[in-house]
């Protein structure tokens, strides 16, 4: 995979908050929601995009039992703003926040404030509401924040890539791949039908699958046989999907880095006729 076909750089994030302010304004929380979600640690994520971004209430509530680099461990409360100018709205918030939250919660919880811009002034604005004492902790990001966030997150990223339109060819997420492949056909193609009468071998490459990412060094290849290489990637994508690999934590964050890669585009016709005509499939 090459890392030009999905990089996401700060300069990306800032553009998408000034050209699509609305976009950004919906989609931002959901692109840290799944930044923060950790299937081992998160014990209470809720961060609303879309329509949701206008109710009332905190745009991010988050509880980790053990947190890591950007995520601080226990209770954490997010307020996200797409303003130009992140400062006034950074106040804002803080000051709202502080003065609605009793003193007892803050105590226990971590303030978060995340922005899209990049923010010259964020290292004097954390340490100036530190030095208060009225939260627990209070951390910031901005735009090279999440650049770096996206690094080190690159199923999110892949994702997130996609929808900014950054992905070349030959590259994609494994949610995107099924949702196009599966929906050739009318009706689309699901899961269950796709492993009728093909169960044993679904069970027995999960199993090859968590085996080979349970493992210190990189996962060996595995080779399915199918009557195409479309409809093999697809039963590839649909084991992972099933088995709640890329969500199970498996090898330390490497399984939710999978992504799918080829070199060549299928056709509607290509994928109906592999799933009309299949014969049987295995792997080696």
């Amino acid at each position: 995979m090459k890392a030009s076909y999905m990089r996401i750089t700060a300069s990306h994030i800032v553009d998408l908050a000034n050209i699509h302010a609305k976009e950004a304004q919906n989609d931002l929380p959901r692109l840290v929601r799944r930044l923060c979600f950790d299937p081992e640690t998160t014990r209470q994520l809720s961060f609303p995009s879309g329509d949701s971004t206008y109710t009332p209430g905190w745009d991010g509530i988050l509880y980790s039992e053990q947190g890591n680099t950007w995520i601080p461990v226990g209770a954490s409360r997010w307020e996200i703003g797409c303003d130009k100018e992140p400062t006034p709205k950074a106040n804002k918030e803080y000051r709202k926040r502080t003065k609605n939250t009793g003193e007892e919660a803050r105590s226990a919880c971590t303030f978060v404030f995340v922005t899209p811009q990049r923010w010259a002034k964020k290292s004097g604005w954390i340490t100036e509401q530190r030095h208060k004492g009225e939260w627990k902790d209070v951390r910031a990001y901005d735009a090279d924040d999440l650049e770096q966030w996206l690094e080190q997150s690159p199923a999110v990223a892949l994702q997130f890539a996609e929808e900014l339109g950054l992905v070349g060819p030959g590259v994609e997420s494994l949610s995107r791949h099924w949702d196009s492949w599966s929906g050739q056909c009318d009706p689309a193609i699901t899961p269950d039908a796709f492993f009728m009468d093909h169960a044993w071998v679904r069970d027995a490459l999960t199993e090859k699958i968590h085996s080979a990412f349970s493992q210190p060094s990189l996962p060996h290849l595995l080779t399915i046989r199918a009557d195409s290489v479309e409809e093999a990637a697809a039963f590839a994508v649909a084991v992972v999907a099933a088995s709640g690999l890329q969500d199970s934590g498996v090898g330390c964050d490497r399984a939710r880095g999978l992504a799918l890669c080829g070199e060549e585009s299928t056709t509607p016709d290509r994928h109906c006729r592999a799933h009309r005509n299949r014969r049987q499939t295995g792997f080696a």
